[in-house]
């Protein structure tokens, strides 16, 4: 069945890869049997010298048509010296050598998946930020490879966003359908496919996601993987060199999970930007609060900059930047009112650069619609294997080679909060849809408060006194004389049924269409859309009561191997 919202081309990376290898090879085989065969005929003893036969082309040419079983004719010659074919024979030989260490180089990239931690696209230089000095790595990349306008994470919080990515499922099927929720146990992920098609699969830095059986990944050290680390040590990029270096014939997948730029926001230099010049997202109140916050946060985007630049760096000693292909990408939006934990682009809009060798010519913008479910099957696809059609993703491999300039005609989001420890949190639902033009939101449960980490920091205590938890008490209280801080207070928290967005000219959501009936057919047929794809998907909007139960934070946020297993790279 078709998936919703797709469209373009189909998988092309095996035919690819046995086109690229098998004419060169017929090719050889058809040219030297048309040559000379040596014959050692049972007579043929001592000085009797070597027999030769031709084969029936040549038979043909020289002696005409044949009436019934064609006969050979044998040319003896005492020392004949079989120079052409011997020649021909070599020189064949090492063509079949180039072509396949060729093939071999050419079917096998490595990939490195550069991920951060809560970033929205709106703080990297390539994708706009009018504060500057943010991310010039990330933008030398963009400048040699691909920027991707519209790529999505169908759920805007860490969790959810790293199973999709692993898995090429979206969050209903793969299990992790709200945060810090481990996902079904039955299913496969990118460890599982490279591994099939010859890959070592590593990952350095943050996972958060679980069971381990699904996520089995090497562990790399060296990168940090604590969001919440306050003081992390420096990068230590040995473990990586080391997962290259380890089989040099082996190709390799690295994911590097970096904690940039999750709260508390205290990693990181200012001293790029003044305060009081900052350009504020139009979705956030200015309080001398968000602002704080703001800057700090932007230390930390240039820290996983700061990363990206590292890795680039340990391809290049290494000599394998000319055979990898780097994915950047920012998770999900700032963890921030309006960002994170929402369906508003600020949450599940992402950067997305993909750096191809060079060879690819791989370098344009484009404005195709994509999810984060669409990078495992283009691993796949660009490994030489083929996407199983049951994922929900597909492969990008048809636009990066510029078959198609089409990919989805929309996508799709979710939300569903979850049981926090301050009692009484009602459950709210979320479900939208996007063509790259509009938004339609639809709120499940209308009737309750919006509530998640952002709008109950306050009251937990556990970041009261950090940039993240003041944020939204400093909206509240300026919300009292600042009409646009109340707009966005009760934008967040007391949602209508239905929201509409224009997002040509209204990019932040501020400004709700529903209410309009001049767009009364259009939320009629996103509704269908989202009813559809909730049918295919085997969602029914609400989480059962045993399903809202809390797991605890450690049961999977870094169940790696023990250090000095086989699974363990030092």
């Amino acid at each position: 069945m078709k998936k919703p919202g797709w469209s373009g081309d189909s998988s092309f990376g095996a035919r690819k890869n046995n086109l690229l290898f098998f004419l060169p090879l017929c090719g050889i085989v058809y040219w030297v049997s048309n040559g000379y065969t040596i014959t050692y005929p049972d007579r043929a003893r001592g000085a009797s010298g070597l027999h030769c036969a031709c084969n029936v082309a040549q038979l043909r040419r020289n002696c005409g048509s044949m009436q019934g079983k064609p006969r050979t004719r044998i040319i003896k010659h005492k020392n004949l010296k079989m120079t052409m074919t011997i020649k021909r024979l070599r020189f064949a030989m090492m063509l079949v050598c180039l072509t396949t260490t060729a093939f071999a180089g050419s079917a096998k990239p490595n990939f490195v998946i550069l991920l951060a931690d809560d970033v929205s696209a709106d703080s990297i230089g390539c994708y706009g930020s009018p504060n500057p000095h943010t991310t010039p790595n990330i933008d030398k990349l963009a400048r040699s490879g691909i920027r991707f306008e519209n790529m999505f994470v169908t759920e805007a919080m860490c969790a959810p966003a790293r199973a999709e990515l692993y898995t090429g499922l979206m969050p209903q099927r793969n299990g992790t359908f709200r945060n810090h929720k481990a996902s079904n146990p039955n299913i496969k992920s990118v460890v599982h496919y490279l591994n099939d098609l010859g890959y070592r699969v590593g990952l350095a830095g943050k996972k958060h996601i679980g069971p381990e059986n699904v996520y089995a990944f090497e562990r790399i050290d060296g990168i940090c993987g604590k969001a919440t680390e306050t003081k992390p040590k420096p990068d230590d990029w040995a473990g990586v060199q080391n997962f290259i270096k380890r089989d040099p014939n082996q190709p390799f997948c690295i994911v590097i999970g970096s904690i940039h730029a999750h709260s508390p926001w205290t990693v990181g230099e200012t001293k790029y930007w003044k305060e009081e010049d900052l350009v504020l997202p139009a979705n956030l109140a200015d309080t001398p609060q968000t602002r704080s916050a703001y800057l700090h946060y932007l230390a930390e985007v240039r820290e996983f900059d700061r990363q990206v630049g590292g890795a680039v760096r340990v391809l290049e000693e290494n000599n394998q930047l000319d055979n990898t292909i780097i994915i950047v990408l920012d998770e999900n939006g700032a963890g921030m009112p309006g960002g994170k934990w929402t369906v508003f682009d600020w949450g599940v809009r992402s950067a997305c650069v993909i750096k191809c060798p060079d060879s690819w010519k791989a370098n344009f913008e484009t404005d195709a619609i994509s999810q984060y479910c669409d990078i495992v099957p283009t691993l796949i696809d660009a490994a030489g294997g083929t996407p199983s059609p049951d994922l929900d993703g597909r492969s990008l491999l048809p636009l990066i080679k510029g078959r198609t300039k089409k990919h989805r005609e929309q996508a799709y989001f979710l939300f569903n909060n979850r049981v926090h420890e301050t009692k009484g949190n009602p459950h709210f639902s979320t479900r939208a849809v996007t063509d790259g033009n509009y938004k339609f939101i639809w709120n499940l449960t209308p009737e309750n408060l919006y509530v998640a980490n952002i709008t109950t920091c306050d009251l937990t205590g556990r970041a009261r006194d950090t940039d993240f938890g003041l944020i939204y008490p400093s909206m509240i209280d300026r919300m009292k004389t600042d009409k646009h801080a109340e707009a966005m207070v009760n934008r967040l928290r007391s949602r209508p049924h239905y929201q509409l967005y224009d997002l040509k000219k209204d990019p932040y959501e501020l400004n709700n269409l529903a209410e309009n009936p001049e767009y009364s057919e259009k939320i009629k047929k996103f509704k269908a859309d989202i009813e559809q794809w909730m049918k295919e998907q085997g969602d029914n909007g609400h989480l059962d009561p045993e399903g809202m139960k809390v797991i605890k934070y450690n049961e999977y946020q870094f169940p790696y191997p023990k250090r000095g297993s086989k699974r363990s790279v030092k």
